[in-house]
Formats: structure tokens, C-alpha cells, sequence
């Protein structure tokens, strides 16, 4: 993606503006869909299966490559290029074909975040990403509206709460746990676990917050957070 140095880049706040428009009649239209890895979130994962109407494991396999991290033992899932055109297989000529339910990290482009916080960061130049050369300005702030940011922005802080404090204070935890936190990727694995009475009586899961959990994918993986962060407290 040819990225912008991180001793070169500028720190933004929600309130800085900047001139970007992405559109089909520039040069570069789709190409940083192409040589790129994007790591997707949990949430990132349920919108886009979602979207495509297939399940979990069916997308995972198809669509992304996925391990556990050596060092933390954490699940890293990112989407999968083409080995021949090496563009994301999401992408067509006509752009992205899952846009409005893209990753965050698309959605954040060209900016991202930064490692102080409340601040952001161009992580490409002008010569890579000519939208930028564009009149169109906007703060951070009103792009980041436009393009619904905040949903992903709040389910990554609920992920990110349930992770172990040894990952915070060393980066690294136990490989199960890894494992375990898999689950929030493979969300159908989770929901099978709902259709047996015994596994909801043991973690006093009534029949009214099941049926919610089994209407609405957000609620199904708010609740496997759950668990899995229950879970977890076992197991440290």
C-alpha cells in the first residue's frame, strides 16, 4: 500500500480537516484493495458472512487466512487476497461489492489510528493515493460519521475488554485462550452451543434472551463475548 512512514506522519484530531474524496475516474480507484493486509475484527467478520449470507466457517475458509499469533497466542484473521491478481476477493472493477458492510479498516481509509490517544494518521501519501489531491474537505470527525465508523469503533471495545490482563502487561497469554477467543470469529460454533437446554441452564441463559441472541447477530456475538470472557475467568 506503500505507507506512510510512521516518523513522517501527521497526528490528526477529530476536529482536523483534511482533503480526500475517493472516486471510479481516478488513476488508482481500487487500488488499495490490492497487496494489502487487513485484519479483521469479530464484528468485522459477522457484518461481511453476513452480508455474503453464508456461515462463519464457510467464510473464514473462503475468504480470509487465520492463525493463532506466535508470540500472544491471540487469533489474527485477515482477509485473503487473490494469489494471481493479489486484490482482495471482495473487489470487483466496479469497487468493493460488500461496501456498506466493508471492515472497519476500510471504512477508516486513508486514515488510521494512531498510537496517541484520540488521535489519527494518514498511512498513505499523495502519490499512493490520489484522493487525497482532491478539493473535497472534511474533518476527521465528519469522516469518520460518514462513513459509520462508531458501530465497529464500540463492538472493538467491547472485544477489548474481555482480554486478559497478562496480554495487556506482556502481549502475550495461555494458547487455549487464544483458542477461546476464536470462538467470537466462528460465531455459528457458539450458536450451536445455544440449541442445547443443558449448556443454557448451566450458564442460566432463559429462553427470552436466547431467542434474542438467535434474531440478531450483534446480540449473538455480544452474548459469546460473554462467554467467553466468563470462560476465561476459569481458566487465569
Amino acid at each position: 500500500m506503500c505507507p506512510v512512514p510512521s516518523e513522517k506522519r501527521t497526528l490528526l484530531s477529530r476536529s482536523t480537516p483534511f482533503h480526500f474524496r475517493c472516486h471510479a475516474d481516478l488513476p488508482c480507484f481500487t487500488q488499495c484493495c490490492r497487496d494489502v493486509n487487513i485484519y479483521l475484527t469479530p464484528y468485522d467478520v459477522l457484518r461481511l458472512r453476513t452480508r455474503l449470507g453464508i456461515s462463519a466457517a464457510e467464510f473464514l475458509h473462503k475468504y480470509t487466512r487465520h492463525f493463532l499469533a506466535r508470540q500472544s497466542h491471540l487469533p489474527v484473521v485477515q482477509l485473503a487476497m487473490d494469489p494471481t491478481s493479489l486484490y482482495c476477493r471482495l473487489v470487483t472493477n466496479e469497487g468493493c461489492s460488500v461496501y456498506s458492510d466493508r471492515p472497519w479498516a476500510c471504512r477508516m481509509y486513508p486514515l488510521d489510528l494512531a498510537d496517541q490517544e484520540g488521535a489519527y494518521q494518514p498511512i498513505v501519501n499523495q502519490e499512493r493515493c490520489l484522493g487525497l489531491r482532491e478539493t473535497t474537505v472534511l474533518t476527521v470527525q465528519e469522516w469518520l460519521d460518514d462513513q459509520g465508523v462508531e458501530p465497529y469503533v464500540e463492538m472493538d471495545r467491547v472485544f477489548q475488554a474481555i482480554l486478559p490482563a497478562d496480554l495487556i502487561a506482556c502481549g502475550k497469554t495461555q494458547p487455549g485462550v487464544g483458542k477461546l477467543l476464536y470462538l467470537a470469529y466462528d460465531l455459528d460454533r457458539f450458536a450451536e452451543l445455544l440449541k442445547d437446554p443443558r449448556f443454557c441452564s448451566f450458564y442460566e441463559l432463559d429462553e427470552e434472551t436466547v431467542k434474542a441472541a438467535e434474531a440478531d447477530p450483534e446480540r449473538l456475538l455480544r452474548l459469546a463475548l460473554r462467554y467467553i470472557r466468563g470462560q476465561m475467568e476459569e481458566l487465569l
